[in-house]
C-alpha cells in the first residue's frame, strides 16, 4: 500500500469527481428537473447507464492527473 499526497483542494485529482462531470455534462445536461423525485430518478438511471460503459470509468483513471489513482 502506498499513500499519496493530495493538495487540500483538487476535485481535477478525484476520479469521482470526473464521474460526476460525465454524468452532469454528458448525461443530464440541461434537461430541466421536475422535483427531487425526477433527479433521483435520473441520477439512477444515469449512473446506472455508466456503470455498463467499463471502458470511460477506466478512462477517468487514466487522465493524467488521475494516473495515479491506477496504481492501486
Amino acid at each position: 500500500m502506498r499513500a499519496v499526497y493530495l493538495p487540500t483542494y483538487s476535485p481535477e485529482r478525484n476520479p469521482d469527481e470526473h464521474v460526476w462531470e460525465e454524468i452532469k455534462d454528458k448525461q443530464l445536461r440541461r434537461q430541466p428537473i421536475k422535483n427531487n423525485r425526477d433527479l433521483k430518478k435520473r441520477l439512477h438511471s444515469a449512473l446506472k447507464s455508466l456503470q455498463h460503459r467499463t471502458e470511460r470509468v477506466i478512462s477517468f483513471f487514466h487522465l493524467p492527473e488521475t494516473r495515479y489513482a491506477a496504481q492501486f
